[in-house]
Protein backbone atom coordinates (compact mmCIF):
# COMPACT_ATOMS: atom_id res chain seq x y z
CA UNK A 1 0.00 0.00 0.00
CA UNK A 2 1.06 3.15 -0.77
CA UNK A 3 -0.56 6.65 0.89
CA UNK A 4 -0.03 9.69 -1.49
CA UNK A 5 -1.39 13.55 -1.27
CA UNK A 6 -4.28 12.69 -3.13
CA UNK A 7 -5.11 9.24 -2.27
CA UNK A 8 -3.69 5.48 -2.25
CA UNK A 9 -2.32 2.85 -4.02
CA UNK A 10 -2.40 -0.92 -3.43
CA UNK A 11 -0.50 -3.76 -4.89
CA UNK A 12 -1.86 -7.90 -3.91
CA UNK A 13 0.73 -9.84 -5.35
CA UNK A 14 0.85 -14.00 -5.17
CA UNK A 15 3.51 -16.06 -3.15
CA UNK A 16 5.46 -16.07 -6.41
CA UNK A 17 5.43 -12.23 -6.57
CA UNK A 18 3.22 -12.29 -9.27
CA UNK A 19 0.64 -9.35 -9.28
CA UNK A 20 -3.21 -9.83 -8.96
CA UNK A 21 -4.23 -6.74 -7.91
CA UNK A 22 -3.34 -3.30 -8.70
CA UNK A 23 -5.24 -0.30 -8.33
CA UNK A 24 -5.69 3.55 -7.72
CA UNK A 25 -7.83 5.34 -5.26
CA UNK A 26 -7.75 8.84 -5.77
CA UNK A 27 -10.02 12.08 -5.37
CA UNK A 28 -8.94 15.65 -7.45
CA UNK A 29 -6.86 17.62 -5.43
CA UNK A 30 -5.56 16.48 -1.86
CA UNK A 31 -6.90 13.70 0.41
CA UNK A 32 -6.66 13.51 3.99
CA UNK A 33 -4.48 11.03 5.69
CA UNK A 34 -7.55 10.63 7.92
CA UNK A 35 -9.83 10.01 4.93
CA UNK A 36 -6.84 7.58 3.00
CA UNK A 37 -6.17 4.84 5.91
CA UNK A 38 -10.31 4.31 6.30
CA UNK A 39 -10.99 4.17 2.48
CA UNK A 40 -8.04 1.65 2.27
CA UNK A 41 -9.30 0.30 5.27
CA UNK A 42 -12.68 -0.71 4.16
CA UNK A 43 -11.87 -1.45 0.74
CA UNK A 44 -9.49 -4.64 2.80
CA UNK A 45 -12.57 -5.16 4.99
CA UNK A 46 -14.57 -5.98 2.20
CA UNK A 47 -12.40 -8.12 0.51
CA UNK A 48 -10.94 -10.23 3.36
CA UNK A 49 -7.51 -9.22 2.68
CA UNK A 50 -7.07 -7.72 7.08
CA UNK A 51 -8.45 -10.49 9.01
CA UNK A 52 -7.60 -13.65 6.60
CA UNK A 53 -4.62 -12.12 5.01
CA UNK A 54 -1.17 -14.35 5.57
CA UNK A 55 1.79 -12.56 3.92
CA UNK A 56 3.83 -9.10 3.81
CA UNK A 57 2.02 -6.32 4.29
CA UNK A 58 4.25 -3.29 3.54
CA UNK A 59 2.86 0.47 3.69
CA UNK A 60 4.88 3.46 2.18
CA UNK A 61 3.66 7.15 3.32
CA UNK A 62 5.02 9.64 0.95
CA UNK A 63 4.62 12.56 3.22
CA UNK A 64 6.64 11.26 5.84
CA UNK A 65 9.12 13.38 7.42
CA UNK A 66 12.58 11.46 7.00
CA UNK A 67 16.43 12.05 7.52
CA UNK A 68 19.80 10.34 6.84
CA UNK A 69 21.64 10.98 9.67
CA UNK A 70 25.55 9.52 9.97
CA UNK A 71 26.13 7.09 12.00
CA UNK A 72 28.33 8.15 13.78
CA UNK A 73 26.74 10.76 14.94
CA UNK A 74 23.29 8.96 15.33
CA UNK A 75 21.85 9.13 19.26
CA UNK A 76 18.52 7.37 19.88
CA UNK A 77 17.75 10.09 22.62
CA UNK A 78 17.65 12.72 20.31
CA UNK A 79 15.97 11.21 17.51
CA UNK A 80 12.94 14.12 17.61
CA UNK A 81 15.66 16.88 17.14
CA UNK A 82 16.79 15.52 13.72
CA UNK A 83 13.43 15.90 12.14
CA UNK A 84 12.55 19.41 14.21
CA UNK A 85 14.00 21.39 11.32
CA UNK A 86 11.92 19.12 8.28
CA UNK A 87 8.50 19.62 10.15
CA UNK A 88 6.38 20.20 13.50
CA UNK A 89 5.53 16.44 14.67
CA UNK A 90 2.43 16.57 16.16
CA UNK A 91 2.62 14.68 19.81
CA UNK A 92 0.51 11.74 18.61
CA UNK A 93 3.19 11.10 15.71
CA UNK A 94 5.78 8.00 16.65
CA UNK A 95 9.52 8.67 15.70
CA UNK A 96 11.41 5.92 14.93
CA UNK A 97 14.87 4.82 13.19
CA UNK A 98 16.13 1.93 11.50
CA UNK A 99 20.03 1.34 10.34
CA UNK A 100 20.71 0.82 6.63
CA UNK A 101 22.45 -2.31 5.89
CA UNK A 102 25.22 -2.00 4.04
CA UNK A 103 25.82 1.67 4.59
CA UNK A 104 27.22 4.10 8.07
CA UNK A 105 23.73 5.65 8.23
CA UNK A 106 20.63 5.64 10.04
CA UNK A 107 16.98 6.66 8.74
CA UNK A 108 15.00 9.14 10.94
CA UNK A 109 11.76 8.97 10.39
CA UNK A 110 7.95 9.80 11.85
CA UNK A 111 4.87 7.53 11.49
CA UNK A 112 1.20 8.67 12.12
CA UNK A 113 -0.54 7.05 14.81
CA UNK A 114 -3.55 6.63 11.46
CA UNK A 115 -0.89 4.03 10.19
CA UNK A 116 0.51 2.09 13.18
CA UNK A 117 -3.66 1.70 14.11
CA UNK A 118 -3.93 0.19 10.55
CA UNK A 119 -0.73 -2.14 11.21
CA UNK A 120 -2.22 -3.35 14.35
CA UNK A 121 -5.43 -5.20 12.56
CA UNK A 122 -3.25 -7.30 10.73
CA UNK A 123 -2.36 -10.48 12.31
CA UNK A 124 0.72 -10.77 10.37
CA UNK A 125 4.32 -8.77 10.28
CA UNK A 126 4.04 -5.01 8.77
CA UNK A 127 6.61 -2.64 7.38
CA UNK A 128 6.29 1.28 7.09
CA UNK A 129 8.41 2.29 4.29
CA UNK A 130 9.15 6.25 4.41
CA UNK A 131 10.52 7.18 0.88
CA UNK A 132 14.14 7.62 1.20
CA UNK A 133 14.28 3.91 1.93
CA UNK A 134 12.39 3.17 -1.22
CA UNK A 135 14.50 5.73 -3.21
CA UNK A 136 17.67 3.55 -1.77
CA UNK A 137 16.24 0.49 -2.66
CA UNK A 138 15.35 1.50 -5.96
CA UNK A 139 19.12 3.12 -6.27
CA UNK A 140 20.08 -0.86 -5.61
CA UNK A 141 18.85 -1.69 -9.77
CA UNK A 142 21.81 0.43 -10.60
CA UNK A 143 24.56 -1.30 -11.65
CA UNK A 144 27.82 -0.31 -9.12
CA UNK A 145 29.94 1.41 -11.85
CA UNK A 146 27.59 3.75 -11.60
CA UNK A 147 27.55 3.69 -8.15
CA UNK A 148 31.03 4.46 -8.16
CA UNK A 149 30.92 7.53 -10.98
CA UNK A 150 27.68 8.63 -9.79
CA UNK A 151 24.53 9.24 -10.95
CA UNK A 152 21.04 10.43 -9.77
CA UNK A 153 17.54 9.05 -9.29
CA UNK A 154 14.22 11.36 -9.49
CA UNK A 155 11.12 9.68 -8.81
CA UNK A 156 7.98 11.42 -9.07
CA UNK A 157 4.13 11.20 -7.56
CA UNK A 158 1.31 13.43 -7.59
CA UNK A 159 2.42 16.77 -5.91
CA UNK A 160 6.17 15.15 -5.02
CA UNK A 161 9.22 14.84 -6.32
CA UNK A 162 11.93 12.80 -4.23
CA UNK A 163 15.61 12.95 -5.36
CA UNK A 164 18.26 10.73 -4.34
CA UNK A 165 22.35 11.19 -5.51
CA UNK A 166 24.78 8.93 -5.25
CA UNK A 167 28.31 9.46 -6.09
CA UNK A 168 31.43 7.10 -4.89
CA UNK A 169 28.39 4.47 -3.37
CA UNK A 170 27.66 7.43 -0.51
CA UNK A 171 24.71 9.71 -0.42
CA UNK A 172 25.28 13.06 -1.34
CA UNK A 173 21.84 14.17 -1.16
CA UNK A 174 18.65 13.14 -0.35
CA UNK A 175 15.19 15.56 -0.54
CA UNK A 176 11.82 15.71 -1.02
CA UNK A 177 10.23 18.39 -2.88
CA UNK A 178 6.39 18.95 -3.13
CA UNK A 179 5.76 20.12 -6.71
CA UNK A 180 2.66 22.90 -7.57
CA UNK A 181 3.01 23.35 -11.65
CA UNK A 182 3.88 21.09 -14.36
CA UNK A 183 7.43 23.04 -14.78
CA UNK A 184 8.38 22.32 -10.93
CA UNK A 185 9.72 19.05 -11.95
CA UNK A 186 12.29 20.09 -14.40
CA UNK A 187 13.22 23.59 -12.62
CA UNK A 188 14.19 21.59 -9.25
CA UNK A 189 15.92 18.54 -10.85
CA UNK A 190 18.47 20.51 -12.78
CA UNK A 191 18.97 23.48 -9.50
CA UNK A 192 19.80 20.44 -8.13
CA UNK A 193 22.40 19.81 -10.28
CA UNK A 194 23.68 22.77 -10.73
CA UNK A 195 23.94 23.53 -6.61
CA UNK A 196 25.87 20.33 -6.32
CA UNK A 197 27.90 20.58 -9.55
CA UNK A 198 26.43 17.13 -11.09
CA UNK A 199 27.88 16.13 -14.53
CA UNK A 200 24.75 16.34 -16.15
CA UNK A 201 26.55 15.51 -19.09
CA UNK A 202 28.70 13.00 -18.30
CA UNK A 203 26.46 11.08 -15.47
CA UNK A 204 23.35 9.10 -16.10
CA UNK A 205 19.89 10.10 -14.20
CA UNK A 206 17.43 7.27 -13.92
CA UNK A 207 13.75 8.46 -13.24
CA UNK A 208 10.43 6.00 -11.91
CA UNK A 209 6.88 6.76 -10.40
CA UNK A 210 4.03 8.13 -12.12
CA UNK A 211 6.03 10.51 -14.62
CA UNK A 212 4.84 13.09 -17.00
CA UNK A 213 6.34 12.07 -20.97
CA UNK A 214 6.14 15.80 -21.61
CA UNK A 215 7.90 16.46 -19.00
CA UNK A 216 10.55 14.08 -19.72
CA UNK A 217 11.02 14.69 -23.17
CA UNK A 218 11.82 18.29 -22.06
CA UNK A 219 14.36 17.24 -19.37
CA UNK A 220 16.12 15.05 -22.13
CA UNK A 221 17.37 18.27 -23.42
CA UNK A 222 19.39 18.93 -20.69
CA UNK A 223 21.09 16.38 -19.96
CA UNK A 224 22.72 13.49 -21.68
CA UNK A 225 21.26 10.19 -20.74
CA UNK A 226 17.62 9.77 -18.65
CA UNK A 227 16.54 6.34 -18.12
CA UNK A 228 13.45 4.56 -17.09
CA UNK A 229 13.83 2.71 -14.04
CA UNK A 230 12.21 -0.26 -13.05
Amino acid sequence: MRFMMEGFSLLLEDKNYRPVVLNKFSTEGSMSLTSQVLACEDWLQRHTLIDDFEGEVSIIYDSSPALFVPKSLFSEKDTSLYLEPLANIPAHEYIRHKEIKGRPIVLVYSVSSLLTSLTEKFSGPVRIIPAPEVMLSMAEQVNAADHQRGFMLIETQPGLLNILMIKEDGIVLSNQITLNGSSDLIYHTLNAIQQLGFDRKNRPIFYAGLTNEEEMTILQNYVRTLTPLG
